[in-house]
């Protein structure tokens, strides 16, 4: 029953019966009541969520809020804001989607903020605010301290564990399988990766399951092990390169700058390529984790979970991964003759190789 149907009832026009059924001053008080028994005649029921909706649309413009999302940012503040450029991208990818859905956003630090998660909840309701979009943790892996229950929450990253929610990612394992390709197709037949990830991610895992896969492909004697974290912080990445000579070495820009400091010349004595081409250097051979791609993922799975009226912990928590985008910079060129090795079952285009 519509409110068509209602109006087709008592012969009047469909603003009309809306008018009336808000008790609004514009309809006399016989029509009014006219209504209103024809409505209840028919079994006319409102829809609260439409109701709220139009209420909102009615607003004038001047006094209208927009709805928000709320961006909330563990460990660091805003100043501590700056030295992350990659969470700086995954904000900015949040902001676009909100922006071009009709959202604004609203950033908690939760540091400055110093808030229990009953009172931070509390903030967010009060301010109308009913989606939320998680950003991961930088230091490795943590809980959000947020009751969820009523809130339509997302987040960035694999780094947010308990609770367990939907989630935008960059794909870890398709960028490190291409990665090794790459470097195979230029002729690199020893290749090395020192692992800057926290032991115990799923980023770890999944990169160190590609290597290891990798490591099976080829002869044995050309097989190195993974340099782990903890034994670069110990300095003995200089062990690790002399005793297993690698031409080519997948790291991040940390290790790039410690390969310099050694003394070694990149491109010239050994290759490289880079993890997270946002970490530097800025012309390496590497991928784009496309952290605003990711960010505008994070959005839309909150927002479509308001939509949806789909709040808490979700039953079956969903995972949306974004391709990274293989960047031909000037660390990698061709060695030797191209080696064919199929890690990924899909296919994309070669890369501009660098002579």
């Amino acid at each position: 029953m519509s409110l068509r149907d209602v109006a087709r009832e008592v012969g009047v026009s469909v603003s009309a019966v809306s008018l009336a059924l808000r008790g609004s001053p514009k309809v006399s008080e016989q029509r009014r009541k006219n209504i209103c028994e024809a409505a209840e005649r028919l079994g006319y029921e409102k829809d609260g969520r439409i109701a709220e909706l139009m209420e909102h649309l009615r607003a004038n413009r001047v006094d209208r809020q927009m709805s928000k999302l709320a961006v909330i940012i563990p460990e660091i503040d805003q100043v501590g804001l700056k030295s992350y450029p990659r969470l700086q991208k995954i904000i900015r990818g949040v902001e676009e989607q909100a922006k071009e859905s009709g959202y604004g956003t609203d950033l908690f630090f939760l540091t400055e903020l110093k808030a229990s998660p009953k009172r931070l909840k509390t903030i967010l309701i009060s301010r109308g605010i009913k989606g939320v979009i998680a950003l991961p943790w930088m230091s490795g892996i943590g809980a959000l301290d947020l009751e969820v229950d009523g809130l339509c929450v997302a987040t960035a990253g694999y780094s947010v564990i308990d609770p367990m929610l939907n989630r935008a990612c960059p794909n870890y394992l398709q960028m490190m399988d291409e990665l090794i390709e790459q470097a195979c197709r230029l002729g690199y037949r020893r290749i090395g990766f020192a692992m800057t990830y926290s032991a115990g991610g799923i980023g770890h895992k999944l990169f160190a399951s590609s290597y290891l896969y990798y490591s099976m492909l080829v002869d044995e004697a050309d097989r190195i092990p993974i340099l782990r974290k903890r034994d670069i912080e110990d300095g003995k990445l200089q062990n690790w390169m002399e005793r297993y000579r690698p031409d080519a070495v997948i790291s991040s820009g940390k290790v790039y700058r410690m390969l310099e400091e050694l003394g070694y010349q990149l491109p010239e004595d050994l290759g490289f390529a880079a993890l997270d081409l946002t970490d530097g250097p800025p012309d390496a051979s590497g991928v784009d984790h496309c952290h605003e791609s990711v960010g505008r993922e994070a959005a839309k799975l909150a927002m479509s979970d308001i939509n949806l009226n789909q709040t808490g912990v979700p039953e079956s928590p969903k995972v949306v991964l974004v391709d990274s985008h293989y960047q031909s910079g000037l660390t990698l060129r061709r060695v030797g003759k191209p080696i064919e090795l199929k890690i990924r079952a899909s296919k994309y285009q070669d890369a501009n190789y660098v002579k």
